[in-house]
């Protein structure tokens, strides 16, 4: 596992990945499978290999939507952004994923920055993916000046033509990351009234993921021997959630 981040003239080595994770919801938008991936980092002055678990680090979180996916290796060399599309499989009407950087230290979740993210993945190598990432966060009177000219183009108003477009359209913070991602587990909700939850989500999983193998499958927060159950075991908003992890090795 390796892998570099830089934001604006700051680098930062990769530390730790929690792998990519996609969500199967009982209600399927859009036939949409969202993901999630999440990553922390330390200096490179700071060797990884000494770092303690509880040192503090910065971490990037990624959560976005794929339309369409019916297997997970359709993932490789996959395009979702908000730019110019680039090499591999763009998809229409997609944009990047949203974007959460937390700062050494943090003890409470950041809002929602505004960063532009452009997310490639790239060439498969079992579960992993080769993983690029650009983002900008625009400055103030780039973020404005971009609206203005969203609300002209949905109104059908006309356009200045790029040559009179400001130098500092693009002005703000940059963000890039390259690195892998491994695919590691499925979440999955469950109907409450299912009988079998663990099954009735491998069989969600293997339909609309082509996902055949799984690893140990758990039902969030139950301590009960596989198959027993109590009724309020492991229920979210949307239903019982559980964890199919991919096999090991």
């Amino acid at each position: 596992m390796s892998g570099c981040l830089q934001i604006n003239s700051q680098k930062w080595n990769l530390w730790g990945s929690d792998g990519l994770k996609l969500f199967l919801p009982r209600e399927r938008r859009d036939h949409s499978i969202y993901f999630q991936a999440d990553w922390s980092f330390v200096p490179p002055e700071v060797e990884a290999a000494t770092v303690s678990a509880d040192a503090p680090k910065m971490r990037l979180r990624l959560i976005g939507w794929v339309p369409g996916l019916r297997d997970w290796r359709n993932l490789e060399n996959l395009f979702l952004g908000y730019h110019e599309p680039i090499d591999g499989k763009e998809l229409p009407d997609t944009r990047g994923p949203d974007m959460w950087i937390f700062q050494p230290g943090a003890t409470s979740d950041p809002e929602c920055s505004k960063w532009e993210t452009d997310l490639k993945f790239g060439e498969r190598h079992g579960r992993e993916f080769e993983f690029s990432l650009e983002a900008l966060r625009p400055s103030e009177r780039a973020s404005k000046f971009k609206v203005d000219l969203h609300v002209k183009e949905f109104f059908q108003q006309p356009l200045p033509p790029d040559w009179e477009l400001p130098e500092w359209i693009n002005e703000g913070d940059q963000l890039s990351f390259a690195g892998r991602v491994e695919f590691r587990e499925i979440f999955c909700s469950v109907p409450i009234n299912s009988a079998q939850p663990l099954d009735w989500a491998r069989q969600v999983a293997r339909r609309e993921l082509a996902v055949e193998q799984f690893g140990l499958c758990t039902l969030t927060d139950a301590s009960h021997p596989a198959g027993k159950y109590k009724p309020n075991d492991g229920i979210s908003e949307t239903g019982r959630l559980v964890v199919l992890p991919m096999p090991v090795g």
